[in-house]
């Protein structure tokens, strides 16, 4: 998979005189996305204390699939686990989820399931963590001690919405412009996509949701702002819908990202009173992976959804932090590299910090972020290539002029080649966007 290249200073993208945070960095990236898998086969488990869990003894009142436990898969397993779905196999019903309630339980026990990379002992709270309580830990225990029993459809409770929680309104629906079948001769194929919204005046946007047509082969989406001149170009120069933009949008005039989808990821609200803005000339670059392992090759669709803002908001970005420079010797385990970026901003005397989306390769073990003082930002102790996301606080960390942030990251060489930052999949990355407001 391809990144960022460090090779130019970081403005902020309404401000471009104003320097921020030290950097030196172009391009945005964001890359292996998707959702973790249930285990086939149990393994002992964690209890909702921390201590272990076998695989037998039930305990307390009856707990069935109508009455527990589809409510509970619906709400944090079936935006995955559904047919057409990231997920290797689908749990909306009970006849799917039945053979399959040892994995599930033993899943969610160890915490694996629902993904939620985070400590919960840095930077917290986070909007949406997706954490089971221990009461619903020990329903899906009791439910496979018990023997998955169906019970009386009777008893069905309401289900819930399956994780994904769609805009509180919606301003513009913007589908691409024609649909892409994935090329037959790549595997990951990255293809961008011009998305004008028409806009006869600057807005500011306030939410996003981004609906892949097919979600097989839809690995993940992000959003630049680009040149709206450059990328119809860029369109009429290659055959067929779009062009390819391994690394980036591939317009020169690239203001960076509004965000990104992956799936299971549901429609993002920005913090109140924050948004992005979009000048009235600008148009938008949809840049989408797609990974055809699977053997899905069908033409896609992928919808974008924008809220603007009503009342004037504070204007936000998301800053690249690129730590790079970093060489990790070939056989090393547990080799970290730390980089400091300062708040140089002369204007502004703080940065609020509102939320954060790391990024490395698969060799990555973990990723800390952490404030002056010490202060934990985010902390991903068991990094996962393949689960990715943004994370925003519920209230934001004051980062004062001239103290720094600073970005540790930690891999696991198995090689015999040193490995640095690169482009590729088999290179490394020590990466996050920061979304901050003055």
């Amino acid at each position: 998979m391809n990144g960022l290249k460090p090779s130019m200073e970081l403005h902020w993208y309404a401000a471009p005189r104003m320097r921020v945070l030290g950097l030196a960095v172009v391009g945005v990236f964001l890359g292996g996305l998707g959702c973790g898998l249930f285990p086939v086969g149990g393994d002992a488990g964690v209890g909702a204390d921390g201590g272990a869990q076998g695989d037998g003894g039930s305990s307390g009142a009856s707990v069935t699939w109508h009455q527990d436990v589809a409510a509970l898969t619906q709400k944090h397993c079936v935006g995955c686990h559904s047919s057409g779905g990231i997920a290797p196999f689908s749990l909306r019903t009970y006849a799917e989820a039945k053979p399959m309630a040892s994995a599930m339980a033993s899943a969610v026990l160890a915490r694996r399931m629902p993904p939620w990379m985070p400590d919960e002992s840095c930077g917290g709270p986070f909007v949406g963590e997706r954490r089971l309580t221990s009461a619903e830990l020990d329903t899906f225990k009791a439910w496979r001690d018990q023997g998955a029993p169906e019970g009386n459809p009777a008893d069905a409770r309401p289900l819930p919405d399956a994780g994904l929680v769609g805009l509180p309104r919606v301003d513009a629906d913007l589908p691409m412009p024609a649909p892409y079948t994935p090329s037959a001769g790549l595997e990951d194929d990255y293809r961008c996509f011009l998305i004008d919204p028409q806009l006869t005046q600057a807005k500011s946007i306030t939410g996003y949701d981004i609906l892949p047509g097919v979600a097989a082969e839809v690995h993940h989406v992000i959003i630049y702002i680009v040149n709206k001149a450059q990328a119809v170009a860029m369109d009429s120069s290659q055959a067929g819908p779009g062009w390819q933009c391994f690394g980036g949008s591939g317009i020169a005039d690239d203001s960076g990202a509004i965000g990104a989808w992956a799936p299971g990821v549901s429609a993002v609200t920005y913090p109140a009173g924050t948004g992005i803005n979009l000048p009235a000339d600008k148009a938008l670059a949809m840049q989408i992976h797609y990974n055809t392992q699977t053997g899905v090759r069908l033409p896609d669709t992928t919808r974008l959804k924008l809220m603007y803002a009503t009342t004037p908001v504070t204007p936000a970005y998301l800053l690249p932090l690129a730590a790079a420079g970093f060489e990790v010797p070939p056989m090393a385990q547990g080799f970290s590299f730390t980089k400091p970026f300062p708040n140089t901003i002369n204007l502004l005397p703080n940065i609020k910090l509102w939320g954060f989306l790391p990024h490395m390769h698969t060799k990555g073990v973990r990723i800390t972020m952490r404030g002056p003082g010490n202060d934990c930002l985010i902390d991903i102790p068991r990094w996962d290539f393949h689960w990715q996301s943004q994370y925003f606080r519920t209230t934001p960390y004051t980062l004062p002029r001239g103290e720094a942030i600073s970005m540790t990251c930690t891999w696991n060489n198995p090689t015999t080649s040193p490995l640095r930052w690169g482009e590729g999949t088999d290179d490394e990355m020590c990466f996050a966007y920061v979304y901050a407001t003055p």
